[in-house]
């Protein structure tokens, strides 16, 4: 026994010399039980090819201890433990579970990326039934489009694809933002994918502590505000009021047909309903003819999981108008198209990206998802109280509870919404 070995404290271990034969001929082991004769039951935690690393790797195992996989057989023959009993894993095949577990601890970003995406996005077939019936599982969190934006930031990240996810720093992850010399949109993206691969990360104990979290957050020449909840930042891109007086009297500019004027206009007044209601894009785009109410100024809304979130929504005045425009009680949606079929996200982006954008850029910085932001900031700014605010608006995070949304009735929504003008000048309200 070496005079390094000597020193160690009874039920630490100890380091054996298996022979000249051995690569590494060093073995850790530990004691983790006796048997019914009184005879200890060892396990060896690590071979090395020098002593002091047997012995380093002994001292690091005493202070945090993990999960040993031990044979089954082996482990049913222990009768009494040590007085501080090691983690133990009984298994039928522990060099099985072993090699799982070294895979799992070496993961590469592209494996972690697939994992991911097999646990948390949409597949195709997913993705096409929330197109056409707006209904997402209920144990994948993210939308058919936040979904294609992870895929598109997974390859805006090639040069991080081959290396170990557990060695990559926040060091690692800017330089790679910098490195893809992408704009503001794909670099958020980018940095939301490494934010959510860190999470899933920790849920799978593929690391110990996530560093996305400290990438300095990134911004665009947009007119933007910072906010921090529950320790995160979000991006706010607020219109101003300039800017919705300029959607109110817009000129068309569309030239030729009548179609393409029909859709600029279409753009604009889907941008102003979102204004006034808060609702997300694709949500509005879903709204069932027979979920409008338009003598009593509220439509029915929310995101349809199989959890089935539905929430009244109201009419604001101001925009009434426009909701009369498109309702025909024999559609089956409110927005359908020329050709008979509902208006989904990509016929509405394609129509925007081509009627309506060029046209008007004064504006078209701007996405769909803005003026939900911007609801949200003005009912605040009038002072109205959250609870209010989220069952207007809705909430995507899983703090808020479901029933939320009927404890705040459609005459207390309706009062908040009225005060909503839009206009610079404003009296502060506190709708209890």
């Amino acid at each position: 026994m070496s005079k390094l070995n000597q020193k160690r404290a009874n039920g630490k271990g100890s380091v054996i010399y298996m022979g000249d034969n051995r690569n590494k001929p060093w073995g850790a082991r530990i004691t983790i039980g006796k048997d019914t004769n009184g005879i200890a039951i060892r396990h060896f935690i690590g071979f090395f090819e020098k002593e002091i690393d047997a012995l380093v790797c002994l001292e690091n195992y005493s202070k945090a201890p993990f999960p040993l996989y031990i044979d089954e057989k082996k482990y049913n023959r222990i009768v009494t433990f040590p007085r501080v009993p090691y983690p133990l894993v009984s298994v039928e095949d522990p060099h099985k579970e072993i090699v799982e577990k070294v895979k799992k601890d070496n993961y590469t970003f592209k494996q972690l990326f697939e994992k991911f995406q097999e646990a948390k996005l949409l597949t195709k077939e997913e993705t096409m039934q929330e197109k056409i019936y707006h209904i997402r599982p209920k144990n994948k969190p993210f939308g058919r489009h936040y979904c294609r934006s992870m895929l598109t930031a997974y390859h805006n990240s090639k040069e991080l694809w081959d290396r170990a996810y557990k060695e990559l720093r926040t060091s690692d992850f800017s330089e790679q933002l910098v490195k893809s010399k992408k704009g503001a949109d794909s670099l958020r993206q980018m940095v939301n994918l490494y934010k959510n691969l860190d999470a899933f990360a920790l849920e799978e104990d593929v690391i110990d502590k996530g560093y996305a979290q400290f990438i300095t957050t990134v911004t665009s020449n947009r007119k933007e505000i910072q906010k921090s909840k529950n320790g995160k930042i979000e991006k706010e891109r607020l219109f101003t009021y300039e800017q919705i007086d300029y959607l109110w009297n817009m000129e068309i500019k569309s030239e030729g047909k009548q179609s393409k004027k029909d859709r600029e206009q279409f753009i604009r007044d889907f941008w102003l309903m979102l204004l006034y209601s808060g609702c997300r894009a694709d949500e509005l785009l879903s709204i069932y003819t027979a979920n409008i109410f338009l003598d009593e100024n509220y439509f029915i809304g929310g995101l349809k999981t199989e959890a089935g979130i539905n929430r009244e929504i109201p009419i604001h005045p101001a925009v009434k108008h426009l909701w009369e425009k498109y309702y025909n009680p024999n559609n089956e949606f409110l927005f359908m198209q020329p050709n008979g079929h509902k208006v989904d996200y990509d016929y509405y982006l394609w129509h925007f990206q081509n009627n309506f954008k060029n046209l008007h850029p004064e504006v078209s910085m701007h996405t769909a998802h803005d003026a939900r932001h911007m609801l949200r900031n003005e009912l605040r700014i009038l002072n109205v109280k959250d609870i209010i605010i989220n069952s207007i608006i809705g909430h995507s995070n899983d703090d808020v509870g479901e029933d939320i949304y009927s404890h705040v009735s459609i005459e207390e929504k309706q009062k908040a919404i009225k005060l909503v003008t839009y206009k610079k000048a404003k009296k502060l309200y506190v709708i209890a």
